[in-house]
């Protein structure tokens, strides 16, 4: 048979579950789609583009912009990208098509071409690459009419050919007819991501186009290998990253947190290194459930991730409706809200797996999985004959931030040592100002470093009493990171909370201050551990006990050097990703095999 026509079908949706929106999304000045596209057209064997995208009307946007620019727009269902891909086939009548994700802003036209003339040349249904042969390519797979034909024939409702498509050719290649092609030198390197799937992705193709000042569309996969071989640290932007394989289990996790003035931001940014991780290292979207404070929800937009408001419904209703609208794998609760057990028990009902985050309340008995340091509190819950299963230890700790691995400066040799005086995301007892007063009241060799958080009342001012307590004080406003602030000091004062989980990991020494008696039985736990010194309740503490405790342990080297030790030693930074990967396994376990791998 003489192939004559061949056509790109280039698969695009809005609604992505890491990153909601992608299609559109602009990089280097142009929508990511619009990338894509722009390099089919540079084929010479191309002759038709196909935009194959879904009903949903969150993909409308995607449909006007394809009829803005002139390219040819088929919609079909949106969890069945196998019925697109069919729908669209029928639309322009190919008898090779080569498929195409949007997210994949490099693909080359060249070695598109390349691949096409080895499956031209042997009359093949599908091509790959030869045993041995290595090449930097993403998001492209030409296969015959004859193959997709097969698919819809054979494996119409198996799971990987309806979500991957090409995936199950690959797993059943000894029904097709392959062509193996041997790349050319230039396209030789492994080890970079080339699709964008994450923010650290499009960060990556951002930094791509600054480096080789190329016009939006523009940038040689060529030309771009050439520069990775040159200079590998770009590959640091997005290789923390994974693909999600085809049989991985994926699909969206629901986190319930909530953050502002009144508790803080800690749940909030421990939730948000586990959510990085559900998304960076599992494949999961994340949505995010918040109630309250436009800066918590602000800080989990910032990165990338879909919030969504309470609306009215009561606490345990709302959370259900989200969970059926999403298809939530998972439900990670962080809360300190009136949700009851009964509540929790009734959502099990809408997500196979629930798991709470240091949670005494009774709620925990109802939940799949729960997550505990080990303090006092967690040895003395009860748990009965609950159906629970328990993770507790340090290993499971959640920060705020990526795992610290800068050496720390040393205090040697330093005219006064830095105090780091950190209250949390909002201070919500007022405390940044005692604090500092107890610092300088510590005497000459101590100087304050003040972190005042994003939504502390009346910043400024705060920043004004704390310059007149202590004029030499460095003070910083809502830092991208607290780690980095934490591992230039040699010792700390704060409110218990994340920030002294990212004390321990980056080694500094820490006074405890518990806005509560239960934050006061947790410092202990630290204290116990040999991470910092547990002074109890705020509220009870005299200013000259804390001053003192400052002096004492601003004058002795070795026992700071002793609780650096032990903190880094005890908390490795690493807690979010080996929770997310308890989580997407116990949703593998949950989940039934594609039929292609059931047997």
């Amino acid at each position: 048979m003489k192939l004559t026509r061949i056509a790109a079908i280039v698969q695009a949706r809005m609604s992505s579950s890491r990153l909601p929106g992608k299609s559109l999304m602009e990089l280097a000045g142009m929508p990511l789609v619009g990338h894509v596209v722009h390099r089919l057209k540079a084929s010479r064997h191309i002759a038709a583009i196909v935009l194959a995208t879904s009903t949903n009307p969150a993909d409308d946007a995607l449909a006007a912009w394809a009829a803005a620019n002139g390219v040819r727009c088929v919609r079909g269902p949106e969890d069945d990208v196998l019925g697109r891909f069919a729908l669209a086939a029928e639309a322009c009548d190919p008898d090779i098509i080569v498929r195409v994700n949007a997210d994949a802003p490099l693909i080359d036209p060249g070695f598109i071409d390349a691949m096409l003339d080895a499956m031209l040349a042997d009359d093949a249904d599908f091509v790959m690459l030869a045993p041995g042969a290595r090449a930097l390519h993403d998001g492209v797979d030409p296969m015959s009419r004859r193959a997709l034909d097969l698919m819809l024939a054979e494996a119409r409702e198996d799971p990987v050919a309806r979500e991957h498509v090409t995936a199950w050719l690959k797993q059943n290649k000894d029904r097709i007819k392959v062509a193996y092609m041997q790349p050319g030198a230039a396209y030789d390197f492994d080890g970079a991501r080339l699709s964008v799937d994450t923010p650290a992705d499009a960060a990556f193709i951002e930094a791509v186009y600054e480096r080789l000042q190329a016009q939006a569309g523009e940038a040689s996969l060529t030309d771009l290998i050439a520069l990775l071989k040159r200079d590998r640290s770009l590959l640091a932007i997005n290789g923390h990253v994974r693909q999600k394989a085809p049989q991985a289990a994926s699909g969206a996790i629901l986190i319930r947190c909530d953050g502002g003035p009144e508790i803080g931001l800690g749940h909030v940014k421990r939730c948000l290194a586990l959510a990085r991780a559900l998304r960076d290292d599992q494949s999961f979207g994340v949505i995010f459930a918040m109630i309250g404070d436009e800066t918590a929800a602000g800080m989990a937009a910032a990165q990338g991730f879909r919030v969504a408001r309470g609306d009215g419904l009561s606490e345990r209703d709302w959370i259900a409706e989200l969970a059926r609208a999403h298809q939530a794998k998972a439900l990670v609760l962080d809360v300190r809200t009136a949700l009851s057990r009964s509540d929790v028990q009734a959502l099990r009902a809408e997500t196979p797996l629930i798991v709470t985050l240091d949670d005494a309340s009774e709620r925990r008995l109802a939940a799949h999985l729960a997550v505990y340091p080990p303090v006092p509190q967690t040895r003395a819950l009860a748990w009965g004959n609950g159906e629970t299963d328990l993770l507790i230890g340090w290993k499971w700790a959640l920060m705020g931030g990526e795992p610290w691995r800068a050496p720390r400066r040393p205090d040697a040799g330093r005219a006064k040592l830095r105090a780091l005086v950190a209250m949390g995301g909002s201070d919500p007892q007022g405390l940044t100002v005692r604090a500092v007063k107890a610092v300088a009241a510590a005497g000459g060799a101590v100087m304050p470093v003040v972190v005042i958080g994003p939504s502390t009342p009346f910043p400024e001012a705060v920043a004004d009493l704390c310059q007149a307590a202590a004029p030499h004080a460095e003070i910083i406003f809502s830092p991208d990171g607290l780690m980095p602030v934490a591992a230039d000091c040699d010792l700390a004062v704060v409110a218990f909370g994340v920030t002294a989980y990212e004390c321990a990991h980056v080694g500094t020494p820490a006074i405890y201050l518990g806005l509560t008696p239960d934050h006061a039985q947790s410092a202990q736990g630290f204290h116990d551990a040999g991470f910092g010194i547990n002074l109890g309740v705020a509220a009870a503490l005299s200013d000259a006990k804390l001053s003192e405790t400052i002096r004492r342990l601003a004058a002795d080297p070795e026992k700071r050097r002793a609780m650096a030790a032990a903190g880094r030693l005890g908390i490795d930074g690493f807690g979010a990703e080996r929770l997310a990967a308890e989580i997407g396994g116990r949703i593998a376990a949950l989940t039934p095999l594609p039929l292609s791998r059931a047997g």
